[in-house]
């Protein structure tokens, strides 16, 4: 079951990473296109609904059992948000000195090409488009960052899971990878990226992560008893901070950024309607399911 759920979530996952590739010249997905942004916030829906009701709050019902150590059952029972905290920390951290160097390069390119400019107006205005083409591609590239790492141990954590658990919860992670695919491959393609390698980087990468943590996971189930404290705590952990880096990817490198973008604030409150509904419809899957899990 372990093998044929990781076959499963690898296959949607390169599905939902490739299928806005292959669909992005149609006319009925270009970016300025409601359906391109429903789908895209529908996908951030499913991954926010996905850290909360199949990871968090798991990871708190598995650290708070009495297979656990005491410090995690009696002494203090909220460590699966303090775990959650801890990932959304590690993200942040290492997206802000990432990002500070990349865009220290990027100035560092933008200086030079004013400097040896011959047509300062021509450049300023191709400059200032570069400029906020980079900023979005480096925003792939820590979206991307931040994925990898939580499909790891997402990918550990399934692994590590019972086989009665482990259907329903491969089940959810078959929506989630398939959306997410989704909406990091929208984020991507509004990047403009002018090489086509990155994509498809971008699309092994994440088609490959989750499958390689879940590998990695059935090692480590094989090792050790499943009834084991060590095993259940270690779980328990991987799924909070998993979580927690992905609440923090997901508000804040696709939803936020989507919502204080020029399109969606110059959408109609009509448009906008309809990609929140889109939203929250993608909460509701991910939490209907969850009513099996």
């Amino acid at each position: 079951v372990s093998i044929v759920g990781i076959i499963a979530v690898l296959l949607c996952s390169f599905l939902g990473t490739i299928l806005p590739i292959i669909f992005r010249n149609q006319s009925f997905f270009r970016e300025d296109t409601l359906f391109f942004s429903c789908t895209k916030l529908f996908g951030t829906g499913v991954i926010i609904a996905v850290a909360f009701i199949h990871m968090v709050i798991p990871a708190g019902q598995i650290l708070t059992s009495k297979y656990t150590y005491e410090i995690f059952n009696e002494k203090y029972t909220s460590f699966a948000g303090v775990f959650a905290i801890l990932g959304i920390i590690l993200t942040h951290i290492i997206q802000v000195y990432t990002s500070h160097f990349l865009y220290k390069n990027n100035d560092h390119h933008t200086h030079q090409n004013i400097t040896y400019s011959s047509v300062s107006l021509s450049v300023d205005s191709d400059d200032n488009k570069n400029e906020s083409e980079l900023k979005k591609q480096i925003i792939c590239y820590l979206l991307e960052i931040g994925i990898s790492l939580h499909s790891i141990l997402i990918g550990i954590a399934f692994g590590m899971t019972n086989d009665e658990e482990l259907i329903v919860l491969m089940v959810a992670l078959i929506f989630h990878q398939f959306f997410e695919g989704v909406s990091l491959s929208s984020v991507f393609i509004e990047a403009h990226f002018k090489r086509f390698t990155a994509i498809i980087i971008m699309i092994f990468v994440y088609s490959l992560t989750l499958p390689i943590g879940a590998v990695i996971g059935l090692l480590i189930r094989s090792a050790i008893e499943s009834t084991d404290k060590v095993y259940i705590t270690t779980q328990g952990i991987i799924d909070a901070v998993a979580g927690g880096i992905l609440i923090y990817d997901d508000l804040v490198n696709i939803l936020s950024r989507h919502c204080n973008s020029n399109l969606f604030k110059r959408g109609s409150i009509t448009r906008k309607n309809a990609q929140l509904i889109a939203f929250y419809c993608g909460i509701a899957v991910m939490a209907i399911i969850g009513i099996w899990a």
